[in-house]
């Protein structure tokens, strides 16, 4: 099968998008940085052939249309992705091989809620007469493009380290390898022939009841049948808990991805006590400001500025006034003095002023004359001493008059200086805290984590269950054979029995040639592809064994594990020993291995392959990507492509570039002309760029200006 054309409407941001493969040279190339389309486009195409599973968490809440379109009325929109594709045919006794081209519309209507009806899906195989449909289109995509290889042909660089990494548990991890290297052997024929002899034994297992002359054929035939019955159940439940385990490992990963996402441009949650905490110490310094500001206002109505001022004047006076206290001439203190001897009862030359004496109220008489007689002493005496009594807080101190206020002053306006520093240094933390939060995208990662905890504890559940659930079916399977021989024991004593013995013993001796068969053909294919994938392995990693290299070889093992070997057969660990582009390098080879050895014709969808390689490894893989390939479709950065030029150059049959129209004006250059926020697709290709497609970072690098 090869991948011709695919036409997206409405899904997601993909408006209206025609995309053309390469059918002529292996390679097709999309270029198109983060959040261009390139994940929607790889999952576009998946629907279109699977249907609903294809999508993230199997389409439940998962939104097609664009999310910026309001359908908040209920409005129907129309949604579809239409696939052409060709495919061998093999014609009978050798007659030779034909293409034959066929046409595959998925297509619906969506609400605002994500709501999916009247989704129809329609096959075609186009002919020089035109159109022809094909019933059931489901069937004959099954049989071309197995859902069991979705993953294998349709492949994610990051989650197709699923087959190696510990993010998916060793018994998936095996599982998963086994199911895809069975599904790309064509086992289904074996499969279906070992179910028809199940049930051809159940047949003659029933049949043995009617030989039965004491009972003990029917008793082990009935608990046979109790017991087949039993394990059919519990298969069909281990199925559902695996397909179960399978959805959940699936959504747990999902999330965990949404979770890197979030962490990666900031978590909120925490982002948002780092701004209550910000928003708190900026309260504190505008209060700390406030109160500066005050001390700095209250400077101005101080004493200490009245002598800065009045120095000059204040240090003559004040001399003066020091030198008449000095002379005695003031201050002026007899009335005081008088006057605090009438309080009393005896004078401060200690006779008495007591006025029930007649000599204490002459005395009296006598000190009240001297008051009225000094009230009307000199006035500029008096006025000299209200000045020298008035001016005593006005003392020179330590600090001298003209510095005491340029003290206080340079002391508050430096305080004033440090607070405004730091209140502008958290303004701005303030400020970037708040533009970081608006990129943020709208995840609760709590919530997020909550989540995954519960899916988490939800897995384990039905991983015990899974369990002990095997562990049940085996004790079966031993039971099932103890019965079975009971069974043809008691047969064997009867001569009516013979007959049912030799029908189960030929239906046995099928069983085990057909399960012998199956074992054969998936361990001997199965060292195909672990050879065909350390060689592509090595290639691609560059490693010479027989020159010592770190990395001697890479398997998969009896128990379908992927291993790598050091030097002296020392295994390595893959997810800890091997850097991230060998990760890569190991699951790409192994899937790669599995398309050669199947010799199925289909083609290698990739999404962002080369992330976290860089060089040598990076150049290596693509090459082998593409000589191991019927039809490879990349999807790669700028990043990505960057050394690979002359590779693209001679390899490439098709490169297409497309733009998020939302990127300008931080990434791109020119404003589209599309209002919309869509996908845009130009002709350039990994060495051109347009007005459309110039970015930002490509101009700069260039030291061109940016008009």
């Amino acid at each position: 099968m090869k991948l011709i054309r695919a036409q997206f409407k409405n899904f997601r941001l993909l408006h209206d998008l025609t995309l053309d493969f390469s059918t002529d040279k292996t390679l097709t190339v999309i270029r198109a940085e983060n959040e261009s389309g390139k994940t929607t486009i790889f999952t576009g195409l998946q629907w279109a052939l699977y249907g609903d599973d294809a999508l993230p968490q199997k389409g439940k809440e998962y939104r097609i249309h664009p999310i910026d379109w309001d359908a908040s009325d209920g409005t129907q929109i129309p949604i579809s992705v239409d696939v052409e594709f060709e495919i061998k045919r093999f014609g009978r006794r050798g007659s030779g091989e034909t293409k034959k081209q066929y046409r595959i519309i998925r297509a619906g209507h969506e609400t605002l809620n994500g709501h999916r009806n009247d989704v129809t899906v329609k096959l075609f195989e186009l002919t020089n007469r035109g159109s022809v449909p094909i019933e059931s289109p489901e069937a004959e995509i099954r049989d071309i493009l197995p859902r069991e290889l979705r993953e294998v042909f349709f492949t994610d660089g990051d989650r197709a380290l699923s087959f190696i990494e510990n993010v998916t548990p060793t018994r998936t991890k095996r599982a998963n390898i086994e199911k895809a290297i069975r599904s790309l052997l064509g086992l289904d024929v074996i499969e279906a022939a070992l179910g028809h002899v199940k049930k051809t034994t159940s047949a003659f297992n029933k049949d043995a009841k009617s030989f039965d002359s004491d009972k003990k054929v029917t008793q082990a035939a009935e608990k046979l049948e109790e017991v087949e019955t039993t394990s059919k159940r519990l298969k069909h439940n281990i199925g559902n808990y695996e397909s179960k385990i399978a959805e959940l490992e699936e959504n747990i990963q999902e999330i965990q991805k949404k979770i890197d996402a979030a962490l990666l441009k900031g978590n909120r949650e925490e982002l948002k006590l780092d701004i209550e905490e910000t928003e708190g110490e900026v309260e504190q310094l505008d209060k700390k400001l406030s109160d500066a500001a005050k001390e700095h206002s209250r400077l101005f109505r101080s004493l200490s500025l009245s002598h800065a001022l009045l120095a000059p004047v204040l240090k003559k006076s004040l001399g003066k006034l020091s030198e008449l206290h000095t002379q005695g001439k003031i201050p002026s203190a007899t009335i005081p003095v008088l006057e605090e001897c009438l309080i009393g009862t005896t004078c401060i030359c200690g006779e008495s002023l007591d006025l029930q004496t007649i000599e204490g109220k002459h005395r009296r008489e006598n000190i009240q004359a001297l008051i009225d007689e000094s009230r009307h002493a000199d006035a500029l005496q008096s006025k000299l001493t209200e000045l020298y009594y008035g001016s005593r807080n006005l003392q020179l101190d330590a600090i001298a008059n003209d510095k005491r206020w340029i003290a206080e002053y340079d002391k508050i306006a430096e305080e004033q200086g440090k607070l405004k520093s730091k209140r502008d240094e958290q303004g701005k933390k303030l400020k970037a805290l708040e533009a970081q939060a608006e990129l943020i995208p709208d995840s609760n990662i709590q919530k997020l984590r909550a989540t995954e905890k519960e899916l988490t504890s939800l897995w384990k559940h039905i991983s015990e269950n899974l369990t002990r659930a095997e562990a049940k079916l085996e004790g079966l399977t031993r039971e099932y054979k103890r019965l079975a021989a009971k069974r043809d024991n008691h047969l064997r004593q009867q001569r009516e029995g013979a007959r049912i013995l030799a029908r189960l013993d030929v239906a046995s001796d099928v069983q085990s040639l057909l399960e012998n068969s199956y074992d054969r053909i998936t361990n001997e294919e199965m060292r195909k592809v672990s050879r065909q994938m350390n060689e592509i392995f090595l290639k691609m990693i560059g490693a010479e064994p027989e020159q010592g290299a770190m990395i001697q070889k890479a398997e998969i093992s009896e128990n379908f594990d992927i291993l790598v070997y050091a030097p002296d057969n020392r295994e390595l660990n893959p997810e800890r020993d091997l850097n991230g582009a060998s990760r890569r390098a190991l699951t790409l080879a192994f899937i790669l291995a599995l398309t050669k050895v199947s010799g199925v014709d289909a083609p290698n969808v990739i999404d962002t392959p080369l992330g976290m390689m860089s060089g040598f490894v990076k150049q290596a893989v693509l090459k082998n990507a593409i000589r191991e390939s019927a039809q490879l479709i990349l999807f790669l950065t700028r990043t990505e492509i960057a050394d690979c030029e002359e590779i693209l150059d001679d390899e490439a049959g098709r490169v297409i570039t497309l733009t998020n129209s939302v990127h300008y004006p931080k990434m791109l250059v020119n404003k589209p002309q599309e209002k919309e926020r869509k996908i845009i697709r130009c002709e350039c290709h990994h060495r051109t760029e347009c007005r459309l497609c110039k970015r930002r970072i490509d101009v700069e690098e260039e030291g061109q200006p940016i008009s």
